[in-house]
């Protein structure tokens, strides 16, 4: 799979369009395992779930990756599909209904792969299968860490409220090299709700140099108690 939005089949599309939304069924208490057999599960998740269980995913997949060493392929494959996801609402919607069977949601992904490698394309189909498709784009975020950690390298998430330009890429790229002694992936996301400036995430470390970090410092100063 190359860069940009895979191509879609004329099934993918058929599928994807009749789709509806419905709203999801809580299911905070279900425990997800690391993904082995198929199963229909139709429930969905809490935020606060999601996150551990697309590790153990993302574990599995980088680990079978290694392997078979094409764990480049792979994570490339997986981070064009959740880039894909995320550039279609109603695609993600869909993902995320529980009234849509995980073989249907499987067929649509797996019209997407295109030409992806074969490890990726089975592990696509495992996630979706067992009930989990929403959560792939939190798998491809971090499949590109632990590629990243692989090479010695480190994960910069930049948040932006519109995309950046390529020297400003450079630029951050290049500056935060230089603080880590690492090299440094970027990960972009635009968010209109931080107004303008950047929020980046490395590792534990977080810098909030937005407008909306700025007045919601000032909101909380201007309300805190007047202490002589």
């Amino acid at each position: 799979m190359g860069s940009g939005t895979p191509p879609r089949t004329k099934a993918a599309n058929q599928k994807t369009a009749c789709i509806t939304t419905q709203p999801p069924i809580d299911s905070a208490r279900e425990k997800d395992p690391v993904p082995t057999s198929p199963k229909d599960s139709r429930v969905s998740i809490s935020h606060t779930d999601a996150a551990p269980i697309a590790r153990r995913y993302s574990t599995a997949i980088f680990a079978l990756a290694l392997a078979a060493k094409n764990e480049t392929a792979v994570v490339a494959d997986l981070s064009t599909l959740a880039a894909a996801i995320a550039d279609n609402a109603n695609l993600s919607d869909a993902l995320a209904n529980p009234t849509v069977s995980n073989t249907e949601k499987a067929a649509v992904l797996d019209g997407l792969m295109g030409k992806a490698d074969g490890a990726a394309r089975r592990a696509v189909a495992t996630v979706a299968e067992n009930g989990r498709a929403s959560l792939l784009p939190m798998i491809a975020q971090q499949l590109r860490a632990d590629l990243a950690a692989h090479k010695g390298e480190q994960v910069a998430t930049v948040t932006s409220a519109r995309a950046l330009s390529a020297a400003v890429k450079q630029q951050l790229s290049q500056s935060l090299a230089k603080a880590t002694g690492k090299q440094v992936q970027l990960t972009l996301v635009e968010d209109p709700a931080v107004l303008g400036g950047l929020l980046i995430q490395l590792g534990s470390l977080r810098l909030d140099a937005t407008l909306a970090g700025a007045l919601t410092s000032m909101r909380e100063q201007l309300l805190a108690p007047n202490i002589n």
